[in-house]
């Protein structure tokens, strides 16, 4: 047991190995060897603080050890919001510039200085096609071949997706005769099939020359399992002798399912937050219980991004009918909607041009959702923090003198509660 415990439960972006708790990366995204091998272009999808860029970081310092390839990381964080084709080409060309002159690779930061960069700009296509002419001519330079992560994909939009796109299926099919990467990972929280209905465009998404068709594999990231919890729990009690509890680990099991971010989130309270970092007392079921509770009720930037997708009216079409625990029907004037008023509050049924089963794998892909014997929130935690939200509205429009109503000092009056009840269904029933 060390004394001078420095590293922490991580909930806030990458892990790093010397300052976090964290299971072996690798082997959660152990088929990329293969593909790589195989020179295919791929997707690596999951839900938000999965561990995603961890994975692909640690992948990226491997290959590069290894020295087979080269690797570049590169994340698209920065063009967010960005839609213009002319302004996130200019964008993407400085991303990529800036990540191969910060590579810990001598070989790419040697490869791309001030007289290429000038070079490449004056080649008669790169105006047109600035990604495609960057990447062809950076891999002219190479002396091994290049394979790319791209981060953070699914930042891009419409036009600006369909160009990226385009450009990389362009380099992929003339690469045996033009230098172009080997392989190109495409890292985000939707799959391939999901980037289609970022362009708006139908014509343009599909068909023979469809920009997706480049994809080998689309692979994830599946939940931590209640042995690699107990594994990521054991590693802060050899740190510091503070043990978890084998009824905490099933109730963090319980309310994350083993979610990464939710275990990480759930330790981090109960350790920093409940017992204040008194290492000499063990955590129990009881402190992860509290926090589970107080993640529940808190908006972190975990909880904000999931409440923010409840805005998609994709995310709507799945939400509201399985809140509503009535079967879903496809929207047909004859067919009167059976949803009840928590469903009826939240669900806005309008056109949406896809499928439902596009929807309910978008929510699926988003992590939003499960769908075993019925659909389900993936989460207890989730389940919470959705139907609090979907909630606001029917708060707001709540009487304020009921709170009390039925109280009298400490005692509840049952007999009027049940009667008002009594009440408000015969009223609810008379409408079907």
């Amino acid at each position: 047991m060390s004394t001078n415990q420095t590293k922490s439960f991580n909930t806030t972006g990458p892990c790093v190995p010397s300052d976090h708790y964290m299971l072996p990366p690798l082997p959660r995204v152990s088929e990329i060897k293969g593909l790589l091998e195989k020179k295919h272009y791929f997707v690596l999808h999951a839900p938000r603080q999965s561990g995603k860029t961890t994975a692909i970081m640690a992948a990226v310092d491997q290959l590069n050890e290894d020295g087979a390839y080269y690797a570049l990381y590169c994340t698209l964080e920065a063009l967010r919001g960005v839609t213009d084709r002319t302004e996130t080409m200019l964008l993407l060309e400085n991303l990529i510039t800036d990540s191969l002159q910060n590579s810990n690779v001598e070989a790419l930061r040697r490869a791309t200085d001030c007289s290429f960069l000038a070079e490449v700009k004056t080649l008669p296509a790169f105006n047109s096609f600035p990604l495609k002419i960057l990447l062809r001519e950076q891999c002219k330079k190479l002396d091994k071949n290049l394979v790319i992560f791209f981060d953070e994909v699914d930042t891009l939009e419409d036009q600006a997706m369909l160009s990226f796109l385009s450009q990389l299926r362009d380099g992929y099919v003339n690469r045996s005769k033009t230098p172009f990467p080997r392989s190109i990972a495409l890292v985000g929280m939707r799959n391939i099939r999901d980037y289609k209905v970022r362009i708006r465009s139908e014509s343009e998404s599909l068909g023979s020359s469809s920009p997706f068709n480049i994809i080998a594999e689309a692979l994830t990231l599946t939940n931590f399992t209640l042995d690699e919890i107990r594994t990521l729990y054991s590693q802060h009690t050899e740190a510091t002798g503070q043990s978890f509890a084998e009824e905490a680990t099933q109730s963090a099991w319980y309310w994350s399912e083993g979610q990464p971010w939710l275990v990480n989130a759930l330790a981090r309270q109960a350790v920093e937050k409940i017992l204040a970092g008194d290492y000499g007392k063990d955590v129990t079921a009881d402190h992860i219980d509290e926090a589970a509770d107080i993640l529940m009720r808190r908006r972190d930037p975990h909880i904000d991004s999931l409440l923010a997708r409840l805005h998609e009216p994709r995310v709507q079409r799945i939400i509201g009918p399985m809140l509503a625990t009535t079967k879903y029907y496809e929207a047909d004037p004859d067919i009167e909607d059976e949803t009840d008023d928590l469903g009826e509050l939240y669900y806005d049924n309008h056109q949406v041009d896809e499928s439902y089963d596009d929807a309910l794998q978008s929510c699926l892909d988003l992590g939003l959702v499960k769908n075993g014997e019925s659909l389900r929130p993936a989460t207890p935690i989730y389940a919470s923090v959705i139907v609090r939200f979907i909630g606001l509205d029917a708060q707001s429009k709540l009487p304020r003198d009921i709170k009390g109503k039925w109280m009298d000092g400490q005692n509840l009056d049952m007999t009027g509660l049940l009667r008002s009840f009594q009440q408000f269904w015969a009223r609810l029933s008379a409408k079907f």
